[in-house]
């Protein structure tokens, strides 16, 4: 489908930002402006506190600027990306920050360097008062912040540093191929996209051909990969002790505040109850009555197909149904969401494939989607609205110096939304087969996104721990530690092979550093949340939507605990394993 046959009130709405693209090239030029002005500040930010206030007056007014027209290039590059036009003012927006983050970098170290008593004095001033935690937060990296000099040095190897993460992302995204498969007489080529499509045949040998060919194919490159992982983790090793960080990890979690032990918690907290993830195993060696399941059987459903179809505006009134527990205002918003097209909802040529959230302090919410009717896609929806209802609320309540939220907390929102809509669906089920499939989709979601992506956080956590030690990571290696994490995690009811022990060299999280276990503990924050709305009282779901509102005006440990989630002890993260443990249960009832 071509863009143009789309209906319009399916269609995002971009002229909420700019009327035209003549907007966007308007405020291009006076954020160049903006930035020339901005230099003149340099060596004079703090000297008085008139200078002060006029600084952070333009700061604000070139972040927004930018933000804003950054925002709006992306969305037109991904409505449609054979427009060479889209495509042309992305790059422009993105040479432009590059440009103002080089020539602003002497900003930091400036404010920095300044006595904190100097900024604190400053901070009396009632217009000012409200950036305490701002500049608190700031101060906090000061003793890892370099001089001038130093700073702008690093900068210097920020190619460098991320080369490794491009150099996988070409290799993998563009430059690796793999065998074909023939299926009914047709050749099928094998791709990352297509992978798990394939693994869920109801063939077995043809399965196992995917996935011997598929592993293969990694298994042939692993000594290079091996390499570019060195190269990522080796990066931020070295930047860490130029920081003066005690390792990687501690200055990878200390941009966020987050104390290390919430990290050594998970890892506890999934080892104690990893008999949920094995039950889970050997539920699918009954279910497919197999002597010897292996990795080629775990994508295959474990229950029968069930294709309920559910168009955008069935979508749109199953979604403001189940999100009530939260309230008639949290609905009216979301509904005025729906109606002032903050969604753009269907596939067309060119378009970007899967969905998000985006947006800025200066515009609407836009939600990009691919919609096909799925009941997959429904969950897609709830999830990307709860991102955006959250983006609303923090912009609606915040100044814009707190105007967003960290990634700690960034799938706690959306999460939660898409409990909501599993409650709601199970209690009006419309047939047992869809009872079925929502047991499994809550069983299956928990499985992969705290048991796997745990795993993925103890492989990076043991590599890394090599590379600070300066011990070489050879492919065999990795092979070796990924093996024994997924014996101890699968457990005995599956044969652990070589393929899966090279599965480490497919997963790209491992080029976002110490990113991938905020997945777990958001989930896990997101079901504890999600009982307190649909279980318990008016104040707890008060104490949610103050979260949603709390933006970054206090630390996300301290905004989690104010929702009534203590992610600095256990209790939270063995609170959401009972309710898998249920879930699980209640799934072994349905489907034997």
């Amino acid at each position: 489908m071509k863009r143009s046959e789309v209906e319009e009130r399916l269609k995002w709405d971009t002229s909420s930002i700019y009327a035209d693209d003549e907007g966007f090239y308007k405020d291009i030029e006076e954020i160049k402006v903006l930035v020339e002005d901005l230099k003149k500040f340099k060596g004079k930010i703090t000297s008085d506190l008139e200078t002060f206030k006029s600084y952070l007056k333009l700061e604000e007014e070139f972040s927004r600027k930018m933000e804003k027209a950054f925002v709006y290039s992306s969305l037109k590059s991904d409505e449609d990306t054979t427009v060479s036009k889209y495509q042309e003012m992305s790059q422009v927006a993105q040479n432009t920050y590059v440009y103002a983050s080089s020539v602003l970098s002497f900003i930091s170290p400036e404010i920095l360097s300044t006595d904190e008593k100097i900024i604190d004095k400053y901070l009396e001033d009632p217009e000012l008062s409200y950036l305490k935690h701002y500049f608190e937060d700031k101060f906090r990296a000061k003793d890892h912040v370099l001089d001038a000099k130093s700073e702008s040095i690093l900068a210097a190897f920020g190619k460098l540093k991320n080369n490794p993460q491009n150099t996988y992302m070409i290799f993998n995204n563009a430059d690796l191929t793999f065998p074909s498969v023939k299926k009914d007489g047709e050749e099928i080529a094998i791709t990352n996209a297509n992978f798990v499509t394939l693994q869920e045949d109801p063939d077995r040998d043809f399965r196992r051909e995917v996935y011997e060919k598929y592993y293969q194919t990694y298994r042939q490159f692993s000594n290079t990969l091996a390499s570019t992982l060195d190269g990522e983790f080796t990066a931020h090793n070295v930047e860490a002790k130029l920081r003066g960080y005690k390792s990687a990890r501690e200055m990878s979690l200390f941009a966020n505040n987050i104390p290390e032990e919430i990290y050594d918690n998970l890892l506890e907290v999934v080892h104690e109850n990893a008999d949920i993830h094995r039950d889970y195993t050997t539920l699918r060696k009954e279910y497919l009555g197999v002597d010897d399941l292996g990795f080629h059987d775990i994508y295959v459903p474990l229950v029968e197909d069930y294709d309920r179809q559910i168009d955008f505006d069935e979508a749109k009134e199953i979604v403001l149904e189940a999100i009530k527990p939260l309230g008639e205002e949290y609905v009216k918003v979301a509904k005025e969401g729906f109606e002032t097209r903050w969604f753009d909802v269907m596939p067309n040529d060119g378009k970007r494939s899967g969905a998000y959230s985006s947006g800025s302090y200066d515009t609407q919410p836009f939600i990009l989607l691919n919609h096909t009717n799925s009941i997959n896609d429904l969950f897609t929806i709830v999830h990307e609205l709860g991102h955006s209802m959250h983006s609303y609320y923090t912009r609606r309540e915040q100044p814009y110096f707190y105007g967003s939220y960290s990634i700690f907390l960034a799938e706690i929102a959306s999460t939660t939304n898409e409990l909501l809509l599993l409650n709601y669906m199970l209690d009006h089920s419309q047939s047992e087969a869809e009872t079925k499939y929502l047991l499994n989709y809550f069983v299956n979601q928990f499985k992969s996104t705290v048991f796997r992506q745990t795993m993925f956080a103890e492989f990076e956590h043991k590599v890394n721990k090599l590379v600070e030690n300066a011990e070489p990571i050879p492919a065999e290696r990795l092979h070796a530690i990924y093996k024994e994490l997924n014996e101890e995690l699968f457990g005995k009811d599956i044969k652990v092979d070589d393929y899966i022990a090279s599965e480490w060299a497919r997963i790209p999280h491992f080029y976002m550093f110490y990113y991938v276990f905020q997945y777990a503990t958001g989930f896990m924050s997101a079901v504890a949340l999600s009982q307190k709305i649909l279980h318990g009282t008016d104040a707890d779901r008060e104490a949610y939507l103050g979260f949603l509102k709390a933006g970054e005006s206090e630390y996300p440990i301290e905004v989690l605990k104010k929702a009534g989630v203590d992610m600095t002890n256990k209790e939270a993260m063995e609170s959401a394993m009972e309710v898998a443990r249920k879930a699980m249960k209640d799934l072994r009832q349905a489907i034997l």
